[in-house]
């Protein structure tokens, strides 16, 4: 149902499924069972006997057909369920799975979700995070710290003496790009740490960081809603479910009554979109915006835990140069074989995973319902036969679900993901209006159900009206000008393919991408009020 046909149908670039991999892994990280000694997923249920099975398996049977994995006589795919969490007051009800992040948009991509591990990563000084002054003789911008502690985990070493990085969130290293973007928003907290120290000399280590932390956190929320969101939904959808945000003035919209948490379909299912628009290889782009050359892409699959790349000066720019000049693929069923036959592949190997079969088995083992049944939640109608779907989408896709009869026999049987790919995007959105529908209202009870979001009024947290006024200026174009070292042009809105009308390059230093003024942040010493707060929001006394 998902072959490798690698259409390119929309100006969105690389730079959406970064940004997206980025806040999905703010989002939610779903609790399974961990091997006691790398801390990642056991590996060992597919060639076990039944009595030496981990209770947790849930391995996926290959087809005697499958036309790639029968060439290397491969079987079976090793899954593990996930755990299962306490339900909404504790009440009884069907199970649902156990998310270990918050689920908020609140930066623990760069932060982590405990005090603990939040001092981990920190200096001390400053209110800065540990980096790896890596390229330091070359004058360069520092990389994220070395992974010293389970080094192996989410990391495939070549050697010990090769490390990964260490961030706030464990998946850091899943893939080069995602590692490039902790890397950014690594820099950019100790960047806005040391512009605070300069206006204010008095400031302790503690308040330079929880404030250059809700600064960066801000930023995050801010580039999800005015850049990102509007790409992938488009306006209709953005208005439609209250997305758009205040352009000036406080946003009174926080209500109590909004649980923020993580929709199970979402999290399962709908933000796997991206799946669909990755790229077979990642490529990488001088300053001068001129594609390198297919000698310097590497296949994605040669990415996945191996972000080794970065270990050498000048290459982390190139790959940012690449993900704002290099097309995603299309938003469609088509889905590149880097993924669905060498996903998580170990040097060496042959084959890999597949990840639309994960795909489907952790929605079916979160009892997500079908595609038909989110339909119908979305007001869409519903099809008793797949006659009634052609129109929402491909006819090539419909004929094909209608060939698979022995496992899709109604309409009603089609899975979530492979339904919701499967759609025509909306008009100026990249999604069909499934999927649309459920990111939409994930994205609103995230805005609304957070009360710490970045644009309210009247709490501890919030920025006075001179600040907000600063964080609204923020662009992803900024934060890149800001926190690279070659890269001096760029186009107005990175997510999309520069345009010389409506995205034009403009150099970094030309005044026409603003920048924060943090002089807004100045604060005399008998002035003093503000409350600052810990990673997991509770007020830190005596700090």
């Amino acid at each position: 149902m998902h072959p490798d046909e690698g259409f390119h149908d929309h100006a969105g670039t690389v730079m959406v499924i970064a940004w997206g991999q980025f806040i999905d892994h703010d989002f939610t990280l779903t609790a399974t069972p961990l091997d006691a000694l790398n801390r990642n997923d056991p590996e060992e249920c597919c060639h076990r006997p039944p009595h030496l099975k981990h209770p947790y398996c849930n391995e996926i049977i290959i087809p005697e057909d499958d036309y790639f994995y029968r060439l290397f006589n491969v079987k079976c795919l090793d899954f593990v369920r996930a755990f299962p969490a306490s339900r909404p007051g504790c009440r009884l009800g069907s199970r649902v799975p156990f998310n270990t992040l918050t689920g908020v948009l609140d930066g623990n991509t760069v932060y982590g979700v405990t005090e603990k591990f939040a001092r981990k990563l920190r200096t001390g000084i400053g209110g800065l995070l540990r980096m790896n002054p890596a390229f330091e003789e070359y004058g360069l911008k520092d990389l994220l710290p070395l992974k010293l502690d389970i080094p192996d985990e989410g990391c495939t070493r070549p050697n010990s003496t090769m490390y990964c990085f260490e961030a706030g969130e464990i998946r850091v290293n899943e893939q080069l790009v995602l590692t490039c973007m902790h890397t950014l928003m690594a820099r950019e907290h100790n960047r806005a740490a040391k512009a605070l120290a300069q206006v204010n000399p008095h400031w302790d280590d503690e308040t330079l960081f929880q404030e250059a932390r809700r600064i960066n956190i801000a930023e995050i929320q801010h580039i999800t809603y005015n850049e990102f969101l509007p790409i992938l939904l488009g306006k209709d959808v953005m208005q439609k479910f209250g997305l758009l945000l205040q352009k000036d003035g406080y946003w009174d919209g926080y209500d109590s009554n909004v649980n923020p948490n993580v929709i199970d379909a979402f999290a399962a299912a709908a933000y796997r979109f991206g799946h669909s628009l990755l790229p077979t290889a990642v490529e990488r782009w001088s300053k001068a915006h001129k594609f390198i050359g297919t000698t310097a892409s590497k296949r994605l699959s040669d990415l996945i835990r191996r972000p080794y790349d970065l270990y050498r000066a000048g290459v982390l720019d190139e790959y940012f140069m690449g993900l704002m000049n290099q097309v995603a693929q299309a938003m469609d069923d088509s889905i590149t074989q880097e993924v669905t036959n060498h996903l998580f592949k170990k040097a060496g190997a042959r084959f890999g995973m597949d990840l639309v079969s994960l795909n489907m088995q952790r929605g079916r083992e979160f009892g997500v319902p079908g595609y038909m049944e989110f339909r119908k939640f979305c007001g869409l109608p519903g099809a008793d036969s797949f006659e009634e779907l052609f129109g929402s989408m491909p006819n090539e896709t419909v004929r094909k679900y209608t060939t698979i009869f022995e496992y899709v026999r109604h309409p009603s049987d089609v899975d979530l993901w492979s339904g919701g790919v499967s759609e025509r995007p909306l008009p100026g959105s990249m999604l069909g209006p499934t999927f649309a529908c459920i990111i939409a209202t994930q994205f609103s009870y995230t805005r609304r159900g957070d009360r710490f979001w970045y644009e309210l009024p009247n709490q501890p947290s919030s920025f006075t009206p001179e600040q907000l006024h600063e964080i609204r200026k923020t662009r992803m174009a900024r934060v890149i000008c800001d926190n690279t070292d070659l890269i001096d042009s760029i186009q107005l809105y990175p997510m999309v393919l520069p345009d010389h009308e409506i995205n034009p390059r403009v150099p970094c230093r030309s005044g026409v991408i603003p920048s924060i003024d943090f002089s807004k942040w100045a604060e005399f010493p008998q002035t003093r009020s503000s409350m600052y707060y810990s990673n997991n929001y509770e007020p830190l006394v005596g700090k």
